[in-house]
């Protein structure tokens, strides 16, 4: 892999196109700007964590993590995770467990090590909590008990990070991604992506494939067999990335599509906010009353448009 190909394979992957489908017309819900981010500093946020009224925002490019008083918009340095090697590594999902908060490192280069890095609750420079072998695309981190479950989008994979142990949890053909299975796609296959962590099962969307998917846990522990719950569906579903509970339904931040989609507990698929109100959601968080949510600008940054990265609020 060159040095300058994941990241242009990124920008054509995501950029996939829109087909037909049979879900209900798009409706729009309540959208807010929450705060704005500089795209010419690399200030692209994609991963997102809540405790209390902060939010803690990873900028993909540079590694970094701020954070938000959402009281105020205020936005402070907080921690640091090793700088990615411009166009082979970026910053992906964060989570907030204990006093930690965990960070999820992508890389595609021995110069930095990929995995779950860890910063401290006074905040500073980011230290490696785990690594797998397998892991070059750590994305998703949700804590559950005592234990960590992360995707990585690359493998197809979810690994469960466990006193100490990384063990890969499940990995599947549909979890795994396919530049092919919607127009658009190339070169680089992006599979489990956003991921709901809960006491029966785990559930997750492939970014390619535009699919929800749930796999059961069983009495010991371990995965079942994995069920599409919706999709293959490329007209509202191709780009899925965040995944986020609401009540009996699930809703999907659809990167390449700038929209949020609702998927009812049927498998009904229903396109809530459509393109011009968002610009690449990444990340879904609930908030209580409502959501919040990132807008990662990576399509309109990386092609040199008018990107307008930062956090946005959506009503429920």
């Amino acid at each position: 892999m060159t040095r300058n190909s994941v990241l242009l394979s990124l920008l054509i992957a995501l950029a996939g196109c829109r087909s037909s489908d049979d879900s209900e017309e798009a409706k729009t819900l309540g959208l807010q700007e929450a705060v704005q981010f500089n795209a010419s500093a690399g200030e692209l946020p994609e991963g997102l964590a809540i405790v209390g009224n902060t939010a803690y925002v990873g900028f993909a490019p540079t590694g970094q993590v701020v954070q938000v008083d959402l009281a105020t918009s205020e936005v402070s340095a907080y921690g640091q995770l090793p700088t990615p090697v411009p166009n082979l590594g970026f910053m992906t999902g964060l989570a907030s467990k204990g006093d930690t908060l965990y960070a999820a490192l992508v890389s595609f280069t021995p110069e930095v090590q990929a995995g779950v890095y860890e910063i401290p609750a006074s905040g500073g420079e980011a230290t490696l909590f785990a690594s797998h072998e397998a892991m070059a695309f750590p994305n998703a981190i949700i804590p559950d008990g005592n234990a960590l479950f992360v995707t990585d989008s690359g493998s197809g994979s979810i690994f469960k990070i466990e006193a100490g142990a990384v063990t890969p949890w499940i990995q599947s053909d549909v979890l795994v991604g396919d530049q092919n299975a919607c127009p658009g796609g190339a070169g680089f296959d992006i599979g489990v992506n956003g991921m709901v962590v809960e006491p029966d099962a785990v559930y997750g969307v492939n970014t390619d494939k535009g699919s929800l998917i749930r796999i059961p846990r069983l009495a010991d522990g371990s995965a079942g067999e994995p069920e599409v719950l919706a999709g293959p569906d490329c007209g509202t579903l191709a780009g899925a990335d965040g995944l986020v509970r609401d009540g009996d339904s699930f809703l999907v931040a659809v990167n390449r599509q700038d929209a949020i989609t609702r998927v009812s507990s049927n498998g009904r698929v229903e396109k809530l906010i459509l393109a011009g109100s968002l610009d690449f959601p990444a990340t879904l968080v609930s908030t209580g009353s409502g959501f919040l949510g990132t807008n990662f600008a990576f399509l309109k940054a990386s092609s040199g448009g008018a990107a307008t990265p930062g956090l946005f609020r959506l009503e429920r």
